[in-house]
């Protein structure tokens, strides 16, 4: 057998045992993590205890010492009872105290143990990412066929994180678009509120308020037309009016052009409030529903690079 297959197959046994190691440091994280954790409510514990103790051991100073409620139960003659009953439950708390401190220490104890085994296996990940990149090269060197195979995966990972990419984007901007949406709908809402009031006769206040939440509901439209034209152009660049038949967007894309066409001007009746607060809200949910369109398909893109990723991996491990 020549040199290169030796080198090759002395990697693998690195791999196989490196795949090991790296199984016992998820398993010895998961646990850091589990101890951190528990030790953090033990220590919440140790202190309810410790405040508890104190109160207790208060309660029975107070009565071994000159004090008001040691001269009452002195004077109906109930002192010795109370004493023996607060210095029982001072050496209840104490001994829960004690019990909630010996807890906290074992797994202190846990986690030190923990975290020196941990540092064993640090740095397993590093040991398996310089051997795949030692059989990868081999393989660029001896292995033609497989190295097409990794170049091929290549390509489709780097074309499915774009696109990944792409569709966070996206959703960052369909979420600030529903925010938006979110508070123009607060300050419509609220000016139909005063609106009505002021029909009632509410008088020059309520006028002014109306107007004032007309204002306020007029800028954040103003905001939210932006907002949804960034996420127009996101969906575009996702193209996905020609993508999979059941995304449907047609006339979506468009929306922000004619979605407030006449909404920013002079709104002086109660009418033309309702119907802005009427198209904004369904403006609201339209965003809303390409949103979970898009998490949907987050959510399959990083499935596919998972697996894209996993069958490189395992296409160098066992070559």
């Amino acid at each position: 057998m020549d040199q290169a297959r030796l080198q090759l197959l002395e990697w693998n046994e690195q791999l196989a045992a490196c795949g090991e190691r790296r199984k016992l440091k998820e398993k010895r994280q998961r646990r850091l993590t589990e101890l951190k954790e528990l030790i953090a409510r033990q220590g919440k514990a140790v202190e309810e205890s410790r405040i508890l103790a104190n109160e207790e051991q208060s309660d029975v100073e107070t009565l071994t010492k000159a004090s008001i409620p040691r001269a009452w139960y002195k004077l109906i003659g109930q002192l010795d009872e109370r004493l023996e009953q607060e210095e029982k439950e001072a050496a209840e708390a104490t001994l829960k105290l004690d019990s909630a401190l010996t807890a906290l220490s074992a797994l202190e104890s846990e986690l030190a143990e923990n975290q020196r085994l941990f540092a064993e296996v640090a740095g397993s990940d590093r040991e398996y990412e310089e051997l795949l990149e030692k059989k990868k090269n081999w393989i660029r060197l001896f292995d033609e066929p497989t190295e097409k195979e990794l170049d091929r995966l290549t390509e489709e990972t780097g074309a499915l994180r774009a696109r990944l990419k792409e569709t966070k984007e996206a959703e960052t901007a369909g979420s600030r678009a529903s925010d938006r949406l979110s508070g123009a709908q607060d300050k419509l809402r609220s000016a139909r509120s005063w609106g009505t009031y002021d029909m009632l006769g509410g008088g020059m206040i309520s006028t002014a308020i109306k107007h004032s939440r007309i204002d306020e509901a007029r800028e954040q439209m103003r905001q939210a037309q932006s907002s949804l034209r960034s996420f127009e152009r996101e969906l575009a660049d996702l193209d996905w009016q020609s993508g999979a038949g059941d995304v449907e967007l047609s006339g979506f894309l468009t929306f922000a052009d004619y979605f407030f066409d006449g909404l920013l001007m002079d709104w002086v009746v109660q009418g033309r409030i309702n119907e802005a607060l009427e198209k904004v809200d369904s403006g609201g949910e339209e965003v809303n529903r390409q949103l979970a369109r898009l998490a949907k398909e987050r959510t399959r893109l990083e499935s596919e690079l998972a697996t894209l990723e996993r069958t490189y991996r395992e296409t160098i491990e066992q070559r």
